[in-house]
């Protein structure tokens, strides 16, 4: 069980301590993503229509807002989450060996 409470620990860890590193490089790459459809959009023929409908959407503004959202949730929800897996692992014995007890057969 402590091996399990240390690995469970350290891929939270983990999570965590890149937790800003990949939102920071989701929001450098999707202003570049938005802007390569736009491009795209130019070179196959659709053009103004899908350029004005990407533009009137407010992409940035929205990713942005989105991308705001996740640095306030991910944090809190990945120890949240951890937190869980711990009282997981810590009851898995008690809750183990009741179902063996009650799948086991029945001496008379």
């Amino acid at each position: 069980m402590v091996v399990g409470l240390l690995v469970w620990s350290l891929l939270a860890w983990t999570a965590y301590a890149f937790a800003d590193s990949l939102i920071g490089w989701v929001a450098a790459n999707a202003g570049l993503v938005v802007e390569s459809g736009k491009n795209l959009a130019t070179a196959t023929g659709v053009g103004k229509e899908a350029t004005s409908v990407v533009d009137g959407l407010n992409l940035g503004g929205l990713i942005g807002q989105a991308l705001a959202l996740l640095k306030v949730v991910v944090k809190p929800a990945i120890v949240v989450v951890w937190a869980m897996g711990v009282l997981a692992l810590m009851a898995a014995p008690l809750i183990l060996s009741r179902i063996g007890a009650l799948l086991a057969p029945r001496h008379r």
